[in-house]
């Protein structure tokens, strides 16, 4: 029998415990949540029967960890897209809509920003190839950096986003009026942000369709929680982690100590809060994170706000360009003549001053904060270490290159994958 530790419930923690009872079928885990509720920034809101997705909103095929997850837990899912309406609004008018007719749309931007966009095209579809063969190498090397170097991926996060761009000849207009957009609404960051999320910022919506659950995003962290049959203790937060003479770990929760072969540690370390005793690597760089305030809002919208014509239809999403506006995100979830569900994302707290001047009237349902939504993305040199000891795994080292749905279920496979070589063999 393996006894496990998993801190944070998480996708990733819930990955986690799940891999563990796939490849280490004697294992027993307990997982340890600081709060009182499953899933972490995976954030599901029904309201009048309609899904919300307000964390980790989609994925796609390319995500081959959680798209196995999802089929493995027998989930329903639904693609997004598909007569999505996606305009770019400038802060004075919107400078893109994909409403236009392909043809029509595809010579409007040759035209405008000329060979940027089948250089940034054929960009993509290089960095893919070389994503793919990551996760065929992943069974071989340890560390998170060894992956990525050994296919040509580190460079991504050793630079800026939009210096690689430049390198590839992609214009600055092109940058600022398209790209930036699409990292706002991921990260929140404009185009300067570490390369590495600003390609899983394109990649995750210029590849394949993007798709979410049918029955909310946030059912599969409990649905693979139920399946690992793990222990789970919510309002449990962990103190200490210290290793005994005997290598196994020591974990103090409350007054409470619990003995284990090995822990995962599937939350930011920057606010677990937890002290480390006899850790040989113990020692790992702090992030900052990013925080992001949500508000969903139900009334008619203001159209010349975003300088659009009364008898025009209302876009489904508004992206932001203007880097000074704190909103990167105005997304219409249901609409009707007379009002619609909207999500206001932004960086800032949303004032009533400016909520009068996007809604003609309306209400709020819910106001939600992510104060920790995802790190501030910079460019580093190397991906910190994922082994803390022999025994000690720290599956978010890999959030400061990326934070997605993928990268979390993925550093959870990898995690178990690798404790079990180092407890099993």
């Amino acid at each position: 029998m393996v006894n496990l530790a998993v801190i944070g419930a998480g996708i990733g923690g819930c990955s986690a415990a799940y891999f563990a009872r796939k490849y280490i079928p004697d294992s027993k885990v307990t997982v340890y949540e600081k709060e009182n509720s499953i899933g972490g920034r995976v954030f599901t809101f029904n309201w009048d029967g309609k899904n919300s997705e307000l964390g980790a909103a989609f994925f796609n095929r390319m995500n081959k960890t959680i798209w196995h997850l999802v089929k493995e837990m027998d989930l329903k899912v639904k693609k997004l897209g598909e007569s999505m309406d996606i305009a770019v609004w400038n802060g004075t008018e919107i400078i893109f809509r994909s409403s236009q007719p392909l043809f029509y749309m595809m010579l409007k931007l040759l035209s405008k920003y000329k060979l940027s966009v089948p250089k940034l095209l054929l960009s993509l579809r290089t960095a893919n190839e070389k994503i793919k063969k990551l996760y065929k190498k992943e069974e071989k090397l340890t560390e998170f950096w060894e992956l990525f170097e050994s296919v040509g991926l580190d460079k991504w996060y050793k630079m800026p986003f939009d210096q690689i761009l430049f390198q590839m000849g992609i214009n600055r207009k092109f940058i600022d009026e398209l790209i930036t957009p699409i990292t706002r609404i991921i990260y929140s960051q404009n185009a300067k942000l570490g390369g590495f999320a600003g390609l899983s910022s394109l990649l995750g919506v210029y590849g394949e369709a993007m798709y979410s659950l049918k029955a909310g995003n946030e059912v599969l962290p409990k649905k693979l929680l139920k399946a690992s049959e793990a222990k789970v203790e919510l309002t449990s937060k962990v103190k200490s982690i210290e290793k005994t003479s005997k290598d196994c770990f020591q974990v103090l929760v409350g007054k409470k100590l619990s003995f284990f072969d090995g822990v995962i540690i599937a939350a930011p370390l920057e606010g677990a809060d937890i002290t480390f005793e006899g850790i040989l690597k113990q020692k790992w760089q702090a992030r900052e994170y990013q925080k992001i305030y949500i508000r969903l809002m139900k009334g008619e919208v203001n159209l010349r706000y975003f300088n659009i014509d009364a008898n025009t239809k209302l876009p489904s999403v508004i992206l932001n360009s203007k880097e000074a506006d704190p909103i990167t995100r105005f997304s219409i979830n249901q609409s009707t003549k007379s009002e619609s569900l909207v999500t206001i994302t932004s960086t800032e707290p949303i004032g009533n001053d400016l909520v009068n001047d996007l809604f003609k009237k309306g209400k709020t349902i819910l106001d939600h904060t992510w104060r920790a939504a995802y790190p501030i993305f910079k460019t580093i040199q190397k991906i910190p270490p994922i082994c803390l000891d022999n025994g000690l795994l720290y599956l978010n080292a890999i959030e400061s290159a990326a934070s997605s749905l993928e990268s979390s279920t993925f550093a959870a496979s990898r995690s178990i994958k690798i404790l079990k070589e180092q407890l099993c063999s």
